[in-house]
């Protein structure tokens, strides 16, 4: 089976707009240039993955269903789009979260980078032409466990992406 590229990317601060543990579809705004990003991505034959940290399960801000719903719909919209999201994979655990079942470090949750693992597993990846975009440092550590070529978030989405795609 042929490996492909892949796009690992962040969801809140990279994907949308991150006003602090989203989980209500009508505060899921997209940042700039997103749409059109993941579009390229799709016509350069890229699979898409995003890998997200989610502690507002384990701090009990929401639940696993709520996260999934807003997935769900977010998914939808993008199919509308002829936009095809392969996977998405996120942490529900936080130390020092208030639902037992989450509250501990785990590592599906970044800097770990075990989502990336299982998807590498699960997908025919080529790993020297694939990214990851994040927003926070704990993103740039699983990158880099993963060997993962690594940029921050930056202004308009389909740019950097662009961009990274010269680059890799």
């Amino acid at each position: 089976m042929k490996r492909k590229p892949a796009a690992f990317l962040d969801r809140d601060g990279v994907i949308n707009y991150d006003y602090g543990y989203i989980h209500k579809y009508k505060d899921f705004k997209l940042r700039p240039g997103v749409i059109r990003g993941l579009r390229y991505l799709k016509k350069n034959k890229f699979k898409i993955f995003i890998v997200t940290n989610q502690s507002g399960i384990a701090r009990g801000f929401f639940t696993e269903k709520d996260l999934k719903l807003l997935h769900k719909k977010f998914r939808k919209d993008l199919l509308i789009k002829k936009i095809k999201i392969d996977e998405i994979k996120y942490s529900p655990y936080h130390p020092k979260g208030i639902i037992k079942k989450f509250a501990k470090n785990h590592k599906t949750r970044k800097p770990e980078n075990l989502m990336i693992k299982q998807l590498l597993k699960k997908w025919p990846i080529d790993i020297k032409k694939s990214f990851m975009i994040g927003d926070r440092l704990s993103d740039k550590q699983c990158a880099k466990k993963s060997k993962l070529f690594f940029e921050f978030t930056k202004g308009n989405f389909y740019f950097q992406v662009k961009k990274i795609l010269t680059k890799i």
